[in-house]
């Protein structure tokens, strides 16, 4: 498995004793990254060849909050490669014990054409695929609800990537920001249904659910782009 070690910032803190979820996001897209680079196929390499790898969904749990002021060790490897899509395994820890595992869903994006693209065997052949004996990491798709809208936003400079869309992790983060600040979860599924790019308005929507919430973004009309479900299964 690929392995980084991050050190934990002062931007990364919700509070005096727990790390932004949002950060654990960060470090498992940051890996994705420089794993593919250390394979050879890094953003500007596939920018070369008109590609993009896009994510469609997230699932993460996590086993504890992450201490403060304690590095994070990252792991990740590919699980497999079918057709256009890739499933990637992430477990975050500290002091050697797991305190979040993260998988996320890829497609392969051709950006020239504007659709997904089936993988090359030359990039596939790129990575090694890991064996996780544990059934968390098999990506599902989240339930999807009617909620009710409470405000709308703009999609910002900030909240774009390379790929000049909404980006994945800041999608995520938009969502956990209507839910309730105490309120903390130990699993979060998202999916992606649409992109969002620099510029448009989209409407925040919620909905309590069993132990949690189900939250989604929309367009004028009512089309949802990023929707997500954040529960609390502690026993």
């Amino acid at each position: 498995m690929f392995t980084k070690v991050y050190e934990t910032r002062y931007g990364d803190y919700k509070d005096f004793n727990n790390i932004k979820v949002s950060s654990l996001l960060d470090i498992a897209q940051d890996i994705a990254v420089r794993h593919s680079e250390h394979c050879g196929y890094g953003m500007q390499k596939l920018r070369e060849m008109n590609l993009a790898w896009l994510v469609q969904g997230i699932k993460l749990h996590i086993e504890k909050m992450p201490e403060i002021d304690c590095d994070i060790t990252a792991k990740t490897a590919i699980k497999n490669m079918k057709a256009t899509l890739s499933e990637r395994g992430c477990i975050l820890s500290q002091n050697c014990q797991t305190v979040a595992k993260i998988v996320t869903n890829w497609f392969l994006f051709d950006t020239q054409r504007m659709r997904p693209t089936r993988i090359l065997p030359e990039i596939a052949d790129s990575y090694s695929c890991y064996n996780f004996d544990d059934d968390f990491f098999n990506y599902e798709k989240p339930s999807l609800y009617e909620a009710e809208g409470l405000y709308k936003i703009r999609v910002s400079n900030k909240e774009i990537d390379t790929n000049c869309h909404l980006n994945n992790q800041k999608g995520a983060e938009l969502l956990m920001d209507v839910l309730p600040f105490d309120f903390q979860f130990t699993d979060m599924n998202i999916l992606y249904k649409k992109a969002s790019y620099l510029g448009d308005e989209l409407e925040l929507c919620l909905k309590r659910i069993e132990n949690g919430y189900y939250a989604h973004l929309q367009t004028e009309d009512n089309m949802i782009c990023v929707a997500g479900t954040f529960q609390n299964n502690k026993p």
